[in-house]
């Protein structure tokens, strides 16, 4: 338990917009149960979901179907892995890549996409010079909050 809090508040510190992928926690365990019997990560979900919302930022989930694994960081090709297969090369652009660290960068692109479809954030049209957290780049987003009726005002403008 303290484990998943401090990796929920470290998340939730250190991100505005935070993409997780709803996984089917009791169908893996009754596929792979001693390997899934003591996983928490609904619980560091939930915790960072509490945590990242209280502080004013984007908790986001897709769906659980959604094709993640197997896809190239690279160029997005999908392919057929099985459990055992933990690296890969894409067959079309030649990426070697680890499938999980493949698999997390496709859920944040489709995270990203979601969020800008929906309209709860859309790209700065000039970006700042990049920002680090976590050693990585930071992709710089403005949160759009429309005040309530503003459907109504929009309407009567036109």
């Amino acid at each position: 338990m303290d484990f998943a809090h401090k990796t929920a508040h470290r998340i939730a510190n250190e991100s505005d917009i935070v993409v997780f992928e709803d996984l089917n926690v009791a169908g893996m365990q009754r596929f792979n149960g001693k390997m899934v019997a003591d996983n928490i990560m609904g619980l560091i979900s939930g915790l960072t979901r509490y945590k990242v919302e209280l502080r004013g930022g984007i908790h986001h989930e897709i769906g659980r179907f959604e094709r993640t694994t197997g896809v190239c960081s690279s160029c997005g090709q999908h392919h057929k892995l099985t459990l055992k297969d933990r690296y890969f090369t894409c067959t079309r652009c030649g990426l070697a890549s680890d499938r999980d660290y493949s698999s997390a960068i496709a859920v944040e692109r489709k995270g990203e996409l979601d969020l800008m479809a929906n309209g709860t954030v859309v790209r700065a049209s000039k970006s700042p010079n990049t920002q680090q957290k976590l050693g990585v780049k930071t992709k710089v987003f403005a949160l759009v909050k429309l005040p309530l009726g503003s459907e109504e005002i929009d309407k009567a403008a036109d």
